[in-house]
């Protein structure tokens, strides 16, 4: 008599076959039933509360807007006291040091429309750009 053709890993191979097949049934039984088609349209419906929370269920009051919503916050425009603690007087550019916060703002002479110098007191006023703190305005201070 022969030895069988068929082998243990032959056997095996056909098994996970098997089994990947019946998990696959599985997931689409699955599917089948977590199916949204054929709901209501008002059954798939969310709704925000005027705190953010979501329900399903629609609020009892609705919300109604006030003036206060609807303005944007005023951002105030103060100026800020600097000295210059650094100056390139090739490259024509430098950097003011924060009297308070200690933080650096970069300027250079077009942008700052005058020439500074080294340790003068400055009053200006930054923006946020790409590469970090500028200013915007500057003047001299006695």
């Amino acid at each position: 008599m022969g030895k069988s053709q068929i082998t243990f890993n032959k056997k095996e191979r056909v098994k996970k076959q098997q089994l990947k097949k019946q998990h696959k049934q599985e997931r689409r039984e699955m599917h089948k039933l977590d199916n949204d088609k054929g709901k209501a349209l008002e059954d798939m419906f969310a709704y925000v509360d005027e705190f953010g929370n979501i329900s399903n269920s629609p609020p009892e009051k609705k919300y109604e807007f006030k003036e206060t919503d609807l303005q944007r916050p005023v951002e105030v425009d103060e100026y800020q006291y600097g000295k210059v603690s650094y100056y390139n007087e090739q490259g024509r550019y430098g950097f003011i040091r924060d009297n308070l916060t200690g933080q650096t703002v970069y300027f250079n002479d077009l942008l700052a429309g005058k020439v500074l110098q080294l340790n003068q007191r400055v009053k200006y006023k930054s923006v946020r750009t790409k590469q970090g703190n500028q200013i915007s305005e500057v003047s001299v201070q006695a």
